[in-house]
């Protein structure tokens, strides 16, 4: 899991890392290939598709990618068709 964290322009701390689901059979076509989340405190977005190099975004582009993702579910539960997955602790 490719994972890193960015500040926004508000001065937002978001972690972002790549998520893909265990069964893709079971989820809409969009989400299959995988999507980014994106996660400040209890806010949760996706982004399908995952950019291209998106590791190697600056941080202007990260905040945009998040801008136009779509907000998760509110419940911190994972579905049970997408893989549990959380970044990994600030080292």
């Amino acid at each position: 899991m490719a994972y890193l964290e960015f500040q926004d322009s508000g001065g937002l701390n978001w972690k972002v890392w790549d998520t893909y689901p265990s069964r893709p059979e079971v989820i809409d076509t969009a989400w299959r290939a995988g999507w980014l989340t994106f996660e400040c405190g209890a806010t949760r977005r996706r982004l399908a598709p995952i950019p291209k190099d998106w590791m190697e975004a600056a941080t202007p582009r990260l905040e945009l990618m998040c801008k136009v993702a779509e907000p998760a579910r509110p419940d911190t539960s994972p579905p049970a068709d997408e893989e549990s997955v959380a970044p990994p602790p600030p080292s």
